[in-house]
């Protein structure tokens, strides 16, 4: 809906003021907050402030002309804008300029709008974590009504959709039960989670592009703005466990002795511990519960995009997925449904999958293309792909052309890392100096907070990865996310929770991390968060730390392309590489 353009005119909207009367004479207040929502996001737009059309007055000086105008007919909307709006110099203004007596007038659940809140809330999840609906309740004067917020846990959860639904949020949870196709799992939640889950869905939808529209969004996100600052602070968000290789391995072994492996080769079974890894860390997150959506991603993106190996064995991946659904499902009690519908799907993408393995899909390289120019390796969430220690081997005539391959893997990637051909090229070892915090450009509210975490990032530094460079690059870093958004540490996050997502920042920038390209270290982020006591993934919010800085993150790879955060080690790493391979780069090359 889109608010009338220039001073508000009386004689012109008509439309608006028959929606409104409509709206106040209904029994629900469904609406008419759906009206007063979707006006505000109006304001909002890419195309509200679009100089070719009509001008639009902001939407307070709008509401104070709609009162001098016709007052008895958008006294509701805007008290109700009031509300949404919580804006306390706004609502005095507004408050003088209310048309007297209104008891009669209005239904009693817009004159007493400042009582609307959330009330309960719950979930609608799918059995296979793939999706959820959170409900939303609201309370009013009058009869209740429902927000209810879709979300797509796969990955990083992000709010897909969001809409208004008439009556208790008991109506929708007995309609799941007896109209959905599908299963799903209902699940109450307290209203802290509720505001937790839903800020954090919110927050990583802001970052999809394009960005999410739908018949109801972004229309419903000045109602859900409003109502999450209504609800509770310290609720438990989403969490994301963080899967260690050994329990990956562990599913390998009973998957291998289940009735479900008999038949399959060792060459079909040694694709399980990849598609359990995907879906740990790119799907709902349990590497036991498979659905026909994560299987469609699996086969026409992720395994033959990330996974380097030959077009034979490739080929060979339909068959392990297929007992391995039906491994999983059974063993997580999923109903049969989802399994039917995983095998479905795996059948469904077969043609394109193997096209893509072959190349035969326009515009993609096949994955033995790819393979015979990596040579080897899986670019997992682990980014495991090559050794810096790589030995060519002694007969050339076995290695043919792939020492210049191997030149362009090595210096592009150094190139990346250091920021670019030339910045490598001046690239030298010498260990960075011990610095203190540099606060300048820091906004002076949140100072205090990033000076408190100083003393903890040096301890982690050398206690916990032995590298005491490390500090330094911890706190020039948070130094340039303190200038980029400072609001981020105005949030309720805890320290432990800012200290293990910057960690996992610079330590996989710095390739730290047991398994990344190029390191002989140790150290699990399960052992990082452990020392933390964190015991959720790092990474939701270090996407969001990444984001402040003007960062994006790449899947699970961090590359910040700048020097100035890489320690002496990993930069005589790749200086090594670069003097090694530099000569083998073909004439051509471009980074």
């Amino acid at each position: 809906m889109t608010p009338p353009p220039g001073p508000f005119d009386s004689s012109g909207p008509d439309q608006l003021l028959d929606l409104l009367d409509d709206a106040v004479r209904s029994e629900s207040p469904l609406m008419l907050l759906d009206i007063a929502s979707n006006m505000l996001a109006s304001f909002d737009a890419p195309d509200a402030d679009d100089e070719d059309g009509p001008e639009t007055p902001p939407v307070r000086e709008l509401a104070m002309q709609m009162l001098e105008a016709t007052p008895e007919e958008t006294e509701p909307l805007v008290r109700i804008w009031v509300q949404m709006l919580d804006d306390e110099l706004f609502g005095r203004r507004i408050a003088k300029m209310l048309p007297t007596p209104t008891t009669k007038r209005l239904p009693e659940w817009i004159r007493r709008a400042d009582e609307i809140k959330p009330f309960r809330a719950a979930a609608l999840v799918s059995p296979v974590k793939v999706e959820e609906t959170i409900l939303l309740e609201i309370s009013t004067a009058g009869r209740s009504a429902t927000l209810a917020v879709g979300v797509d846990r796969s990955g990083s959860p992000y709010l897909e959709d969001a809409y208004l639904a008439d009556g208790p949020l008991s109506n929708i949870v007995e309609f799941s039960h007896s109209d959905l196709p599908t299963p799903v799992d209902v699940v109450t939640l307290s209203l802290a989670d509720a505001g937790a889950r839903l800020s954090e869905a919110l927050e990583m939808s802001t970052h999809m592009f394009p960005p999410i529209e739908t018949e109801s969004w972004p229309g419903t996100r000045p109602l859900l703005e409003w109502l999450l600052r209504k609800l509770p602070d310290g609720g438990t968000g989403y969490e994301i466990r963080m899967w260690e290789p050994e329990e990956i391995e562990e599913l390998v072994t009973d998957f291998r002795a289940s009735p479900f492996a008999e038949g399959l080769t060792e060459e079909e079974i040694s694709h399980a511990h990849l598609l359990f890894e995907f879906q740990a860390n790119y799907g709902n997150n349990d590497p036991l519960r498979w659905s026909g959506t994560f299987v469609e991603r699996l086969m026409c993106d992720l395994y033959p995009r990330k996974v380097m190996t030959s077009e034979d064995d490739l080929l060979l991946m339909p068959t392990t997925l297929a007992a391995l659904v039906r491994y999983a499902n059974d063993r997580s009690g999923v109903d049969p449904f989802f399994t039917q519908n995983a095998l479905g799907a795996i059948e469904d993408n077969r043609e394109e999958y193997t096209a893509r393995i072959r190349g035969d899909s326009p515009g993609v390289e096949s994955t033995a293309d790819l393979f015979a120019r990596l040579l080897t390796g899986v670019d997992d969430d682990d980014d495991s792909m090559f050794s810096s220690d790589f030995d060519r081997p002694a007969d050339e005539a076995f290695f043919g052309d792939q020492a210049s391959i191997l030149a362009e893997i090595f210096i592009g990637s150094g190139a990346e890392a250091a920021g670019g051909i030339d910045a490598l090229q001046a690239l030298t070892g010498e260990p960075l100096p011990a610095e203190d915090l540099d606060t300048t450009g820091v906004a002076e509210d949140v100072i205090d907070r990033l000076t408190s975490l100083v003393p903890e990032i040096r301890r982690v530094a050398v206690e916990v990865f032995e590298e005491p460079e490390l500090a330094t690059v911890a706190l020039r870093l948070l130094a340039e996310i303190g200038r980029g958004d400072p609001a981020i540490f105005r949030r309720r996050i805890a320290d432990r929770t800012l200290l293990a997502a910057l960690f996992w920042i610079v330590g996989k920038n710095n390739n730290l991390f047991t398994g990344q390209w190029g390191t002989d270290g140790e150290l699990t982020i399960g052992e990082l968060q452990s020392n933390l006591g964190v015991s959720t993934s790092p990474k939701p919010t270090a996407e969001k730390l990444l984001h402040a800085a003007g960062h994006e993150l790449h899947y699970a790879e961090v590359i910040l392309g700048d020097p100035r955060y890489l320690i002496s080690g990993y930069r005589q790493r790749i200086i090594a590489n670069r003097d090694r391979y530099w000569d083998d780069l073909p004439e051509d090359w471009e980074p």
